[in-house]
């Protein structure tokens, strides 16, 4: 009889051995695993980031051109704006240019604006791959100020 135990006991034995030593390999494989797994997650954050910056600086151009086509609105207004709408995700360091520098005046029959924000200086995790490289929005629009508007002749 003490012939049958026997196996049985060896066999529970191994048994826990090998869930305890598997335990230690599940460590190690997520030792390993864990950095890619990690990064992954924060190169998804970055692009989303990005993503949504680039949606924005298309929505504060076409904004601020919305704004700046009525009669009573100037430059410094319309850069406030665009930094006002830029200002919703953080953006920083944005360059905004409106008719390339001109003023806008009562007689000015179109608004374009041009809306520049250097990626290294808003992403959050991987800044150095983004040297030099920008998100660039521009929109053009009537304005409501000039006679033509309102007549096709």
């Amino acid at each position: 009889m003490n012939s049958n135990k026997k196996p049985v006991m060896k066999f529970c034995r191994g048994n826990q051995r090998s869930r305890f030593q598997r335990r230690g390999a599940t460590a190690v494989e997520f030792a390993l695993v864990a950095p890619a797994l990690f990064v992954v997650i924060l190169c998804c954050a970055e692009f989303a980031r990005l993503s949504m910056m680039r949606d924005l600086a298309n929505n504060a151009a076409y904004e601020t051109a919305r704004f700046v086509i009525v009669e009573g609105a100037d430059n410094d207004d319309a850069i406030l704006m665009a930094h006002q709408v830029l200002a919703r995700l953080g953006t920083q360091n944005a360059t905004i240019t409106i008719n390339d520098g001109e003023e806008i005046e009562p007689l000015t029959r179109t608004v374009t604006i041009k809306i520049v924000i250097p990626m290294e200086d808003n992403s959050f995790f991987f800044a150095s791959i983004y040297q030099g490289k920008e998100i660039r929005s521009e929109v053009s629009l009537n304005t409501e100020r000039y006679a033509g508007y309102y007549n096709s002749n």
